[in-house]
């Protein structure tokens, strides 16, 4: 289960709707309404793709076989494949666990090494002056709207709960909790009212 409007909490299956939705719309092609005629196509080969990060296809991770095409259904079977002992099938299984597993370390580090280039670190103090971006989830219904200005600002810090998380001093108007994420807090530098007015800003008491 995911919460409204942190589709990122179900990253998996965004990134698996993502993967089927550019399969079909390459094999459908004008012919739309025919998608559920092509569900065995897009199976077939999606079992068959190898993952880039996992190096194995994901049948093969679950099931420890890459799964049988049109060729390997001939006259003369392949029997290695149809009968193993089930000590080898556990240890081929447990192999391809072990590859899979390490490559997706390795792809983690990558990952993370390309968006360390553009991270950097904000950290805070208690009394700190802040500016505050407000998501569209932390504003009631009837307030939120498109033009309406998210950010305030300068808002004190009340605590240091970690490096990620901080307590704000609020105003009374803003009816939401007080803690945010590092990833929406701004630097408040005396007055930057020029800086930021391209952002629309709200001082602190202003409705």
């Amino acid at each position: 289960m995911s919460t409204a409007y942190h589709p990122q909490t179900d990253g998996q299956t965004e990134v698996m709707n993502r993967l089927l939705g550019n399969m079909f719309r390459s094999v459908v092609g004008d012919n739309i309404k025919s998608w559920d005629s092509k569900l065995p196509q897009v199976e077939f080969a999606h079992n068959h793709a190898k993952n880039r990060s996992l190096g194995f296809s994901p049948f093969q991770v679950i099931y420890g076989i890459v799964p049988r095409g049109p060729l390997d259904l001939t006259v003369v079977p392949d029997l290695t494949r149809m009968h193993g002992a089930a000590k080898d099938f556990v240890e081929s299984l447990q192999e391809t666990h072990s590859a899979a597993r390490e490559n997706l370390q390795l792809s983690a580090v990558r990952y993370k090494t390309a968006a360390d280039r553009h991270r950097r670190e904000v950290l805070f103090a208690p009394g700190d002056m802040v500016w505050v971006y407000l998501t569209r989830d932390r504003l009631p219904a009837h307030e939120y709207n498109k033009l309406k200005s998210r950010k305030i600002g300068p808002v004190k810090i009340l605590e240091v709960i970690n490096p990620n998380a901080y307590r704000l001093d609020l105003p009374a108007s803003i009816k939401t909790a007080n803690v945010f994420n590092v990833k929406y807090l701004s630097p408040f530098h005396g007055d930057n009212d020029n800086q930021d007015s391209e952002a629309n800003l709200l001082l602190h008491g202003e409705t």
